[in-house]
């Protein structure tokens, strides 16, 4: 949001005559004030100011300033359903509080008050020489009443000189009262145009938000646990289904309890209401608040551990945000998460798992009486799952705290007290993703096409020539052929998403080259598509039918080629008016795919594809990419730190380790 406000802000300075584009460097100064708290405003403005001040001077410096007093008054005071008068009286306020500093800088800056003076007479000078030299015109073609109209223009150019005249013996008062006057415009201008644009903004789900209202979550004293839910539902805004049907269920203090499901059975739903979300309907009973983030509240640690990683040091991520006075060992937090010897890293150099573990160290800082730990184990590897799984399994013998870990892995849940299951809960199963398994056919027995992608003496090094320098890759070799089925294996952190974005052209290696069809990769960039490892970043569009056109390059009109394209992947048409955010996380995927298979590419990349799926899920979409690769010759390259239920889509494999190309395997009977 500071960086949509600073380009705005530079725009408007740098470009002739774009100065008016300044007013939209409010929307996002708005959003923030808005949806956010006021630190949050101030921290955007601090970063906003620094750029633009950077690239365009004080004008952009001061344009940002503008930006975020309009846009965060506007802000707060829709936020708290206040009007008009309300941004009348504060802009009056503001605007006295801000020109008195004005009037007291320009009485001690005599110089730069002469030159304002002398800019100010020079522009009335202009208009009354203006408004004679329209006199003297009328008076060189005589026609009635010319005579009246040219004394009446003198009259007027004389009265501006004197008016202005006099004014000057009283500065401070008009200086004082124009800059308030031209604050409060400003204002309601503002106001105007930028409250329409969060009124509508209130019609879409922010379904991901964890801040509870004041009343429920942040106010009274803090006691999460025990909390009993009794036939709590939960539907999101403009839907026509519950996300979360009846539950009943009850967390006593110091319980550790699992919560499994398929996709779309409301596992993160349930989430949200146990972090302080009111249900649409059914009662829930605690002793107190939730205290999401406060001392002894709740604690939640995400599936995307990048997403609540906020310090710059490890060290300093463990105590961000806690009441200043607070003691906390963050040495031994550390050392029970197992990153003991990472206190002085950078979080930017971690591994996904490594940011699990700094998350969970993070949310223990607040002795937190409830900690929910949402599907954290989806997106690391192997080695990382299991190190997260000894963490959440010992914090009833070192802490006191209760755990509600929701997972879909069924194995995950065997060290907790008790178990529900969401899609075997009340009328749950109306969510959940159900898959029509295509059968796989035999291979075809094809012989291998020509080597469409060939990596050549592959390196690749961030942050090259500087003391940050890191290698992520070195002296990568391989082929990759028409049809052919490839499987990048490795831990977090062993360079994997950096070779899929140099394969598909988004990522120029340092040195050595990536050639598809003969050509360098990156200037193709989209003749190899990816799909990313987090659906959702990639969905730009409300509706699914608007995604899958706008990905495939047609009119989101064209009805048959979109229920086309579902249905290559598995979908059924009838997905393709609803919204992207009401979808199950197997069919975003499956909606990503839909998209990319609709462009015909020459190959396919697809990074972490079962990260978050239940079993069922994983299985139907690997046994329809078998299809397509052994039906259709597409040639798949999947990016995976799992083995397990790619054997067939995948019978080669790539093993990288630390950047290093270690062994390249074909089962047998694969492509070579």
């Amino acid at each position: 949001m500071a960086a949509l406000c600073a380009a705005t802000a530079i725009i408007s300075i740098v470009v002739p005559f774009a100065g008016a584009l300044s007013l939209l460097g409010t929307v996002p100064m708005g959003l923030l004030a808005y949806r956010y708290r006021f630190r949050v405003l101030i921290a955007g403005t601090v970063a906003a100011g620094l750029i633009a001040f950077l690239i365009a001077g004080l004008g952009g410096l001061m344009t940002v300033a503008n930006s975020a007093y309009v846009g965060g008054l506007t802000g707060v005071v829709k936020r708290r359903n206040r009007g008009t008068g309300t941004v009348i009286v504060v802009s009056v306020l503001a605007g006295a509080v801000f020109n008195a500093f004005a009037v007291a800088a320009l009485a001690l800056l005599s110089r730069l008050r002469h030159l304002i003076f002398d800019a100010i007479t020079a522009n009335i000078n202009g208009v009354a020489a203006v408004l004679t030299g329209i006199g003297r015109f009328v008076t060189d073609h005589p026609f009635p009443l010319s005579t009246r109209i040219c004394d009446v223009l003198d009259r007027t150019a004389h009265a501006l000189q004197w008016l202005l005249g006099e004014a000057l013996h009283y500065w401070p008062w008009l200086i004082f009262v124009n800059g308030i006057v031209s604050i409060v415009v400003v204002s309601l201008i503002g106001w105007w145009a930028l409250s329409r644009v969060l009124d509508r903004m209130r019609g879409i789900p922010d379904v991901h938000k964890l801040d509870a209202p004041l009343d429920t979550g942040s106010v009274g004293p803090v006691g999460p646990v025990p909390v009993r839910l009794d036939e709590v539902r939960f539907r999101y805004p403009n839907t026509d289904h519950d996300a979360l049907s009846p539950v009943n269920l009850e967390v006593k203090a110091g319980e550790h309890l699992a919560i499994t499901g398929a996709n779309g059975s409301g596992k993160t739903t349930l989430m949200l209401v146990l972090a302080g979300r009111e249900p649409t309907s059914g009662t829930i009973e605690r002793p107190g608040s939730v205290g999401l983030g406060r001392l002894g509240g709740t604690a939640v640690v995400m599936q995307h551990p990048e997403s609540q990683v906020l310090g710059t040091r490890v060290a300093d991520d463990v105590v961000w945000g806690l009441p200043p006075g607070t003691t906390t060992d963050v040495a031994q937090l550390l050392r029970e998460v197992g990153l003991e010897s990472h206190a002085e890293r950078d979080t930017g150099s971690l591994s996904g798992g490594e940011l699990q573990r700094l998350a969970v160290a993070a949310a223990l800082a607040r002795e937190p009486a409830l900690l929910i730990a949402d599907e954290v184990t989806s997106m690391v590897d192997q080695e990382g799952r299991e190190g997260l799984l000894g963490v959440l399994s010992g914090l009833k013998q070192r802490h006191r705290t209760a755990l509600v870990h929701i997972t879909h892995y069924n194995n995950e849940a065997e060290s907790a007290d008790s178990t529900i299951n969401l899609s075997e809960s009340g009328d749950n199963t109306s969510m959940v993703e159900t898959i029509a398994v295509p059968v796989a056919t035999p291979a075809m027995g094809h012989e291998s096409g020509p080597a469409i992608l060939e990596v050549t003496g592959v390196s690749h090094e961030y942050n090259s020539g500087t003391p940050w320098a890191k290698a992520a890759l070195r002296d990568v070799n391989f082929a990759v052929h028409q049809g052919d089925g490839l499987l990048i294996h490795g831990g977090n952190g062993s360079g994997k998403s950096t070779l899929a974005w140099i394969i598909a052209g988004l990522t120029v290696p340092t040195t050595g080259s990536c050639l598809l069809d003969g050509r360098p990769s990156h200037e193709q960039v989209g003749a190899v598509a990816l799909s990313f490892q987090a659906a959702r970043l990639q969905l730009m569009r409300s509706r699914v039918d608007l995604e899958v056109a706008s990905a495939a390059g047609f009119s989101p009109k064209d009805q048959d080629r979109v229920a086309t394209a579902l249905a290559v992947v598995g979908l059924d048409s009838a997905l393709a008016k609803r919204r992207i955010d009401q979808l199950s996380g197997g069919q975003m995927r499956r909606v990503v795919l839909a998209g990319l298979l609709a462009r015909s590419p020459r190959a396919l990349i697809l990074d972490e594809p079962l990260a978050g799926l239940d079993a069922v899920t994983q299985t139907g979409l690997v046994r329809l990419l078998e299809e397509l690769r052994r039906e259709q010759g597409l040639t798949v390259v999947v990016i995976s730190h799992d083995f397990a239920g790619l054997e067939e889509l995948c019978p080669r494999t790539l093993d990288l380790r630390d950047g290093v190309l270690h062994a390249v395997t074909a089962a047998a009977g694969g492509l070579s």
